[in-house]
Formats: C-alpha cells, structure tokens, sequence
C-alpha cells in the first residue's frame, strides 16, 4: 500500500490511472444492458450456508442432474441468481424471492451506467490533477519555495557577457550558471531551477554549454 501511495509523487501516475479509469468507466457506460434472467428448473440436491471466522459469507445451491454450483447471498440473490422460486416437499405452494434486478430489468441497466459514470469522473479528475501540475510545475514564479529547499528569492545581478554567435544554451561546469545563448543566468542552489531574467524555471533536462564565454566569477544566488 505504502509502495502505491508513493507513487501519486509522480505526475504521471495521474495520467496513466486517469486513463485507465476513463478507459474501462467508458466500456462499463457503453455495455450497460438490461437483466435477462433465465430460468433453471430442477429439484434441490443441496443447499448449505457458508461462513468465514463465524461470520456469514454465502450460500451455495445444487440441483439434481445439474453440475453446476449456483452461488448466492441468502439476502441479495447476488451475484448468479436475480429470483428464486420454493417448493414445500410435496412440490406445492410456491414462494417466490425476486430482486430489484428481476422485477425492473433497467436497474441493472441505470446501476451499471452509474458505475461507469463515477469511474469516468474519477479518471478525469487524475487527468486534470495532472495538467495542472505538468502546466504549473514547469513554471515557478520569484520567491516561490523549492520542496525540500530553501526559499529562491530575486538572484543577485549576474555581469553581462557579450553573446557569442553560434553558442548553444546550457550549463557551466561547476552547474552554478546558465548560459541562454545571450548571457549567463543565475541556478539555484540545488540545481533544479534556472533564472529566466523574471521568474525561476525549472531546468529539466540540459546539457553543457558550447561556445559560451567564461561564466562569472561571483555567487550566483541569495
């Protein structure tokens, strides 16, 4: 369970799972049918009760001539039988035992419509868990606070560097700055973010810079 949980840290746990749960809450919408019971004659071999720890958990039903072990709860009928009819040992005065499923066959139709309407609903709330934090993850504005790091408030001024034509972004090689093809920025502490001259934004992939002029010398944050 422990292990599950961790894994909502990621983003796109929220997509697949939405997916997922939108995938089968649509099959379980569209395939939603009416009940159609059909009826199965045949005289009582065995019926007994069963219990789990003491407690009641089912019951199970045989008929003579009949292979089949037709498996019910005593009070819903659920899951294989929708109706029941009795006889007293003479074969005589009948009483019959219906479910909501048997007496209106649409139950069965508007229950599993629901069903996959809230399994829907559910998917499309992790689908927008998940653009939410893919659009405001990648964008962090000033003075926001780093999970697990200090608070990045407004880097010092960094000296300007003339652009060098034909250079390509990255980082120096101490990981302190950021060089955007005009002049280098400021990386926090941590690495993780780099200052776009307004806000900090989250790094993501990079690579060393190329053709860039030395870095500056001072501190890079405050």
């Amino acid at each position: 369970m422990v292990g599950l949980l961790g894994l909502l840290r990621f983003k796109w746990t929220y997509l697949i799972v939405g997916v997922i749960l939108g995938g089968i809450g649509l099959f379980t919408f569209l395939s939603a049918h009416p009940s159609k019971a059909v009826e199965i004659d045949g005289t009582e071999s065995k019926y007994i009760e069963v219990t789990k720890s003491g407690n009641y958990d089912r019951n199970e039903l045989n008929l003579q001539g009949d292979s089949n072990t037709y498996t019910l709860d005593k009070n819903t009928f659920h899951p294989t039988i929708i109706a029941i009819t009795l006889y007293d040992q003479d074969d005589k005065n009948p009483t019959k035992y219906t479910t909501a499923v048997y007496d209106n066959p649409a139950t069965e139709t508007s229950t599993s419509q629901g069903a996959g309407i809230f399994l829907g609903v559910l998917g499309a709330v992790f689908l927008v868990v998940f653009g939410l934090w893919f659009v405001l993850g990648s964008r962090r504005p000033a003075g926001m606070t780093a999970a697990g790091g200090p608070i990045m408030g407004m880097p010092l001024p960094v000296p300007q560097s003339p652009s060098q034509p034909g250079s390509s972004p990255g980082v120096s090689p101490d990981g302190k700055w950021y060089w955007d093809g005009q002049q280098w920025r400021n990386v926090s502490a941590d690495g993780r973010f780099r200052w776009d001259g307004t806000q900090w934004v989250e790094m993501g992939t990079t690579y060393a810079a190329r053709g860039a002029p030395p870095p500056p010398a001072a501190t890079p944050t405050s």
